[in-house]
């Protein structure tokens, strides 16, 4: 996964020891509605073991929402909290037929919210989702060109991205009966899957989560390197 300037600019941000507010911005990926570790929690505590306590998280994740839902609600759980860094992790709920969004509706929304993170001074990085199972959806061609759309957004505007899609879909194919294990329903982990986006995040931030007495990272961690592996060739 190729180190964006946005992501090395934050990590001398961390390294300098300057205060950060990063805020977690998306929809039911984002929020934080199960038990168990989430991948903003997995973050954050990656963050400080390698950085020491520069930051605050703020996650203002709401299910259901797309990227309209986002733009509405942007003074109140964006703004307001005059972030340095966000996560904008969408797209799922824009592909819903019943929302009724074009694909270049999606695109010109996700172009927005970077320009207004942007104005305010906010480093972006966009995140592509995990790989939902294609045995309990439908049509799952609109959700992949998003994340397409996603990719192109984050590339044009000089964003950082996590594109944890790719891995996911690699490990998905190879190991499926562990990937069953990291969802929580068709289109959503677990707190297990969280902790795999959120070991890869980290590390994406150099901030790798290390195995410790606990055994708590060592699944998490296992599947990064069968992605590593997966991704390699």
């Amino acid at each position: 996964m190729a180190e964006s300037e946005v992501i090395k600019a934050m990590q001398a941000r961390f390294r300098a020891g300057l205060k950060t507010r990063i805020l977690a911005f998306g929809s039911s990926n984002t929020e934080h509605f199960l038990p168990g570790m989430h991948w903003f929690d997995v973050f954050e505590l990656a963050i400080r073991n390698t950085y020491g306590r520069p930051h605050t998280c703020i996650n203002t994740g709401i299910g259901g929402h797309t990227t309209f839902d986002l733009l509405a609600r942007f003074e109140d759980d964006a703004a307001f909290y005059r972030p340095h860094l966000v996560f904008i992790t969408i797209g799922g709920n824009d592909c819903n037929p019943v929302k009724n969004l074009s694909r270049e509706q999606f695109e010109r929304n996700l172009f927005e919210l970077h320009r207004r993170f942007s104005n305010m001074g906010c480093a972006v990085v966009f995140q592509t989702y995990y790989a939902p199972d294609p045995a309990r959806n439908g049509d799952l061609g609109p959700f992949y060109a998003n994340m397409d759309t996603v990719r192109r957004v984050a590339a044009e505007t000089k964003a950082g991205l996590v594109d944890h899609l790719v891995r996911w879909e690699a490990f998905r194919k190879a190991h499926p009966d562990r990937y069953l294990l990291l969802m929580q329903d068709g289109f959503h982990v677990n707190h297990r899957g969280n902790t795999v986006m959120g070991v890869d995040i980290g590390r994406a931030f150099g901030a790798p989560v290390a195995p410790d007495a606990s055994g708590l990272w060592d699944e998490a961690l296992d599947i990064q390197q069968r992605m590593d592996a997966l991704c390699a060739g």
